[in-house]
C-alpha cells in the first residue's frame, strides 16, 4: 500500500500546483491538458477536463468501510438511474454501467476479475489456454472470448453465462471496497461495455449484503482460498447431498482455488461449501507450504527477524549473532548455502540468492532438503535466545515463532 505522503501535492503562494509525493506526480503527468476549476467546498479541489458536453458528475465521495458504495448504489437502482458508477481503489478501477437502475455492464483494471481469468476459476479453460487466448486477443484486436471462441477453448453457449458471472463478481468485489473513492455521472460510452447484461441490481445488493457477513465468519478459519482441505471424517459417515462434489474433491492437496477450477465454482461459493463441511467435522483446513527454494527461505524469515528483534530487546543481539554464525560454520553445508545471501542485520537471508545456491548443493527433492536445513537452523536460533532471554521474554518468542511458521511446519506422519 502506497504511503500517503505519496499522494502529497503542494499550491504555493502562486497558485502553481507542485506534486510532493511520486504517485501524485505520475497522477498528474497522466492528465496533461486544459483543465476548468469547478466551485469545491473547502478543503477540497475539483477539477473537470476542459472538453465539449462533458459528463456530469452527479455523485462523488469518499469509501471509508466495507460495503460504503452499496448506499449509492441503492440509490441508482432505487430512483432508476442510468449513467457509470466509478469504484477506484488500490487494486484498480472497476466501472458500473447501469441502464435505469439495472446492471447494464462492467469494466475492470484488476487483472483477476479479467474474464480470462474468470474462465480459468470457473475451469472452463486452463491457464496455457488462456495466455493463448490472451496472445491472439493483442495480435487480432478482437476481444479475448472472441478469441477463445475461434480457438475453440470454448463456445459460445459456454461463455455467454461466463460473462455474467463476471459482471456479477465485479459487481461484488466493488461492495467490498473499504478504502477509495467512487464517481456517478450521467451517462457513459457505450464502446467501453464488452457486454450488455440487464441484471436486477437489487438483488445483487442483497447477495453482495449476504457475501461479506458470510465471508466475516469464513475468514476467522479459512483466511484465503490457498487453503488446503484435509479429510477428518470417519468412514460411514454421510455428508450431506449439496456438499458432496466439493467433498469428492478433497485429497488433502489441492488448494481451495483448484477445487473451485475443477468443480466449476468460484472462491466464495467453493469456500461456503468447505466451511459446512468444517462444521459438519467432514474436514479440517491447513495452510499450503510454500513452493520453491525462495518461498521457502521467505517463510523462515519472518521468524529469524523475530528472533533477532527480540534478543535486540533484551541488549543480547551480539551473542545471537555470534551463535548462528558459530553454527551455520560448524554445520558444513550452511557456508555453501548461506554464500552471499546474508544474514542481513536482522537476521534474514535474500531468497534468491539462495536459491542460486542450493542448485549446486540439493539432490533430487531440494525443497525437502531446504525445509529441513531452515528448521535446524532456527530451532538452533530459538535454543540460543531460550539461554539469552528471561523465561517471559522466551515464552512469548516461542509463541510468535511457532505462529510464523505454521506455514512450513512439519506436516505428521
Amino acid at each position: 500500500m502506497a504511503d500517503r505522503s505519496d499522494h502529497l501535492l503542494r499550491i504555493d503562494p502562486t497558485g502553481m500546483v507542485h506534486p510532493v509525493g511520486r504517485i501524485a506526480s505520475q497522477q498528474l503527468r497522466a492528465r496533461e491538458g486544459s483543465w476548468r476549476f469547478m466551485p469545491s467546498a473547502r478543503d477540497y479541489v475539483v477539477l473537470r477536463r476542459e472538453i465539449d458536453d462533458p459528463p456530469v458528475l452527479k455523485l462523488a465521495g469518499e469509501i471509508r468501510t466495507p460495503g460504503g458504495v452499496s448506499d449509492v448504489v441503492s440509490l441508482i437502482a432505487q430512483s432508476s438511474l442510468s449513467g457509470e458508477c466509478v469504484v477506484i481503489d488500490e487494486d484498480g478501477t472497476r466501472s458500473l454501467f447501469f441502464d435505469h437502475g439495472l446492471l447494464a455492464g462492467v469494466l475492470t483494471t484488476v487483472p483477476s476479475e479479467r474474464l480470462g481469468e474468470t474462465l480459468y476459476r470457473f475451469g472452463v479453460i486452463t491457464r496455457d489456454q488462456v495466455d493463448e487466448a490472451v496472445k491472439l486477443s493483442q495480435q487480432s484486436g478482437r476481444r479475448l472470448g472472441e478469441a477463445a471462441v475461434e480457438l475453440e477453448f470454448v463456445s459460445a453457449e459456454e461463455l455467454y453465462p461466463m460473462m455474467t458471472r463476471q459482471a456479477e463478481e465485479v459487481f461484488y468485489a466493488s461492495m467490498q471496497v473499504g478504502n477509495g473513492m467512487f464517481y456517478f455521472f450521467d451517462r457513459y460510452d457505450e464502446a467501453e461495455m464488452l457486454h450488455r447484461h440487464n441484471l436486477n441490481t437489487a438483488g445483487l445488493l442483497m447477495e453482495g449484503a449476504r457475501r461479506m457477513d458470510e465471508l466475516t465468519y469464513f475468514r476467522a478459519k479459512i483466511p484465503n482460498e490457498t487453503y488446503i482441505p484435509v479429510v477428518t471424517a470417519k468412514a460411514g459417515r454421510e455428508v450431506p447431498e449439496e456438499l458432496a462434489t466439493v467433498y469428492a474433491e478433497v485429497d488433502g492437496k489441492r488448494p481451495i482455488a483448484e477445487i473451485g477450477r475443477r468443480v466449476g465454482l468460484l472462491e466464495f461459493e467453493v469456500t461456503q461449501a468447505i466451511y459446512q463441511l468444517m462444521n459438519g467435522g467432514f474436514v479440517s483446513v491447513k495452510a499450503a507450504r510454500p513452493q520453491g527454494a525462495e518461498a521457502l527461505v521467505e517463510a523462515f524469515n519472518p521468524a529469524l527477524e523475530e528472533i533477532h528483534r527480540a534478543c535486540d530487546a533484551a541488549d543480547k543481539g551480539r551473542e545471537i549473532r555470534d551463535a548462528l554464525g558459530r553454527f551455520a560454520t560448524g554445520g558444513g553445508v550452511y557456508d555453501p548455502l548461506f554464500l552471499m545471501a546474508g544474514p542481513a542485520p536482522n537476521g534474514t537471508f535474500k531468497s534468491d540468492r539462495v536459491a542460486k545456491n542450493l542448485v549446486a548443493l540439493a539432490g533430487d527433492d531440494p525443497d525437502s532438503w531446504l525445509l529441513g536445513l531452515m528448521h535446524e537452523y532456527v530451532g538452533f536460533g530459538m535454543f540460543h535466545a531460550g539461554s539469552l532471554l528471561t523465561r517471559e521474554q522466551e515464552s512469548q518468542l516461542v509463541k510468535s515463532v511457532t505462529e510464523l511458521l505454521k506455514p512450513v511446519r512439519p506436516e505428521s506422519k
